[in-house]
């Protein structure tokens, strides 16, 4: 198995909290991950039907091999245009 946040193959399990594979150091520095349902709710909100299925997927996936809450996720990857 390999760590999906760094790569290793080393002390790598699959791990309930954040419910993915992760070696043991990504694990202390990853947060439990939201299902995919939550995290479009908080990424999307109401505009959800208006993204591509194939666009939130690849959020979600982005978002799920990060060490970032969705919060943390939502923060680092949007910007408000004033």
């Amino acid at each position: 198995m390999i760590c999906r946040i760094c790569g290793t193959d080393r002390r790598v399990d699959y791990r309930r909290g954040p419910k993915m594979v992760l070696c043991t150091s990504c694990t202390k520095d990853t947060p439990r991950k939201a299902s995919r349902i939550t995290f479009d709710k908080a990424y999307w909100g109401a505009g959800a039907t208006e993204v591509s299925e194939s666009i939130k997927k690849e959020f979600y996936s982005d978002y799920k091999t990060s060490t970032c809450t969705v919060q943390q996720y939502i923060d680092q990857t949007t910007d408000v245009l004033v």
